[in-house]
């Protein structure tokens, strides 16, 4: 009963945010999943859940469902690795990058690779939200199958999806770890991650269980801690609470700085502990694990699914760049504690794998910037305050700006460009108020992804803009909005946006948006606003992949999906709010 109290604790807690008074979430109702279980007799003993295929438009999204069925599945009578001892060998062996391709990789030469007597492997189809014409939810989907090592069987199998509705009930919380919780995640992710753990909990409940020659692992609710979207110095305390059931061994690893570190029961089925950092400790994307072990010996594990654990003392940047200036990964993290302005005359080069974090302000560029990410060691800009930072403004720079291989997070503007020429290579704009917004400005974005903007993917004024073999996706308000502007958008992927995928606001802009996928048969009854030019349009089967091959891998785009299985629920749901109002 413990558990279960502590489960509707935490499953309602992560709604919550820093600032939000009232949020839950509801479940649609879907079909229960149905397994195919080909084989119960002489299950196998050691399991490994190899990297899942990512085939959604959220970067994460493999690897926060992977986490998470591996903790549900952690509970179960089988001993399984852990993820990062996985990862670890299969680089080491030059395969990682194959499974998570999609390439086929026999379950026997992960096998005799992993030394485990079965494999388990996923394909994650969504993670997300979707928006349909009444309402918006979060959605996960998964198709996953274990595998034998020997004989290359096929145990279980399953393919499963839940949508969880937005709603607006108020809610009143007590405890230290719902504490923790709301000051840990954004509800946007907080949504995200439960429709991962709902997912995962069905389905995993699903796969045949041994025999234990002895009592079931003790099961674990959730982990979660302080570190959230913050950096941790020396001195400060990274504290941790998991949930599970009461009266066990509770313990917590932080590797490789800590190990087997000890959590108190403060409260039943509630263990505590913390961390302070030392100075020599440096980590810039740690994780937490923690585990529970009965009185017996049998143990579960949980694998932290917040995000990347930051700790150590970052490079501080001066607050201008006035001479010509390069950023290395080697004195990366760098923080920005206010505003970083580069005045004309200097050019500020950032170099692959250089992180730069902001506290509150953000980036402005008024002389030269270069950015020379690559695809191995992307650059990344993000916030480390308690809201977004400013983001990146280009202000009449000259020569031009390169920006490849980027990744811009959690900003009021990802990239906001005045009177200036920009061009954008495989970069990625995610969880930003804006995404792009141009001004007087020409702009050429390739290969990039714009997604999960508060309000518009791509605005621009008075630009000249090209956009191509790019995804526009769940982007709050819309997925571009254009005025008296010039753009040609082709081959891209512009779907489940919030009201429109393309509004034009006035009769002056000359805009070209043929061959692109909307998500939907017919787009100008729901996507186009605005008199322009659509036709001929892609459909599913002509999608061009961001890496210029047919047949695009972004499954998350639900269009289909809502236009046809979910049609009757718009009705009932719209008839529903309308009741209750």
């Amino acid at each position: 009963m413990e558990v279960k109290k502590a489960a509707i604790i935490v499953l309602t807690v992560v709604c919550l945010a820093p600032g939000i008074n009232s949020c839950a979430l509801k479940n649609i109702l879907l079909p229960e999943p149905e397994p195919a279980v080909l084989e119960k007799d002489q299950l196998p003993h050691k399991v490994a859940i190899v990297p899942f295929v990512n085939k959604t438009s959220n970067p994460e999204a493999g690897s926060i469902v992977r986490k998470m069925f591996y903790n549900f599945f952690s509970s179960l009578n089988y001993l399984d690795l852990e993820p990062f001892v996985i990862d670890d060998n299969l680089k080491r062996n030059e395969l990682y990058q194959a499974i998570v391709s999609g390439e086929a990789v026999s379950a026997a030469q992960l096998g005799e690779l992993l030394g485990v007597d079965a494999v388990i492997f996923g394909e994650v189809l969504s993670l997300g939200k979707t928006y349909a014409l009444v309402y918006s939810d979060n959605s996960a989907g998964l198709k996953a199958k274990m595998v034998r090592c020997d004989s290359e069987q096929t145990i279980w199998e399953l393919e499963h999806n839940i949508h969880i509705q937005d709603g607006d009930v108020p809610l009143s919380l007590t405890g230290l770890a719902a504490t923790i919780v709301k000051t840990a995640i954004t509800h946007h992710n907080a949504s995200h991650l439960q429709a991962a753990a709902e997912l995962c909990m069905q389905m995993v409940a699903t796969i045949p269980d041994r025999e234990g020659v002895s009592e079931p692992p003790p099961k674990i609710v959730a982990l979660v801690h302080n570190a959230g979207g913050k950096l941790l110095r020396p001195g400060d305390l990274l504290k941790v609470a998991m949930i599970g059931e009461k009266n066990q061994k509770a313990s917590w690893s932080i590797p490789p700085l800590a190990k087997n570190l000890l959590l108190k029961e403060k409260e039943p089925g509630v263990y505590i502990g913390a961390y302070r950092i030392r100075r020599k400790d440096r980590l810039p994307h740690g994780v937490i694990i923690g585990y529970l072990r009965s009185q017996t010996g049998t143990a579960s594990q949980w694998v932290d699914t917040l995000g990347p654990i930051k700790i150590g003392e970052p490079t501080v940047l001066p607050p201008k760049i006035t001479k010509n200036t390069v950023l290395t990964a080697a004195k990366s993290p760098y923080l920005v504690e206010n505003a970083l302005v580069v005045l004309p005359g200097a050019k500020l080069t950032v170099q692959p794998g250089t992180v730069i974090w902001f506290l509150n302000l953000g980036l402005i560029v008024k002389g030269e910037l270069q950015i020379n990410g690559t695809e191995a060691e992307p650059v990344r800009f993000a916030s480390l305050g308690a809201g977004s930072w400013k983001g990146i403004f280009l202000d009449k720079t000259k020569n031009g700006t390169n920006i490849n291989y980027c990744q811009i997070s959690d900003a009021e503007f990802g990239l906001r460009v005045t009177d200036a020429t920009v061009n954008l290579q495989n970069c990625i704009f995610q969880n930003n108020v804006w995404g792009i917004v141009l001004e007087q400005s020409k702009a050429e974005i390739h290969h990039t992804l714009v997604r999960t903007s508060g309000k518009i993917g791509i605005a621009a004024r008075k630009a000249q803009l090209l956009v191509q073999n790019s995804v526009i996706t769940e982007n709050n308000a819309g997925g571009f909005i254009l005025e008296k502007s010039k753009a040609k958008i082709e081959q891209n992927n512009i779907v489940n946006n919030g009201n429109w995928a393309i509004k034009v606001a006035d009769t002056a802009s000359n805009v070209k948006a043929k061959h692109n996928w909307w998500g939907v048969e017919d787009p100008e009854q729901t996507e186009i606003v605005g008199q322009f030019k659509i036709q001929p349009i892609l459909f599913e089967n002509e999608i061009v992949a961001m890496d210029g091959t047919n047949g695009f891998s972004d499954r998350s785009m639900m269009g289909f999906f809502y236009h046809n299985a979910l049609y009757f629920l718009r009705y009932s749901l719209a008839f529903c709010t309308s009741y209750k109002a």
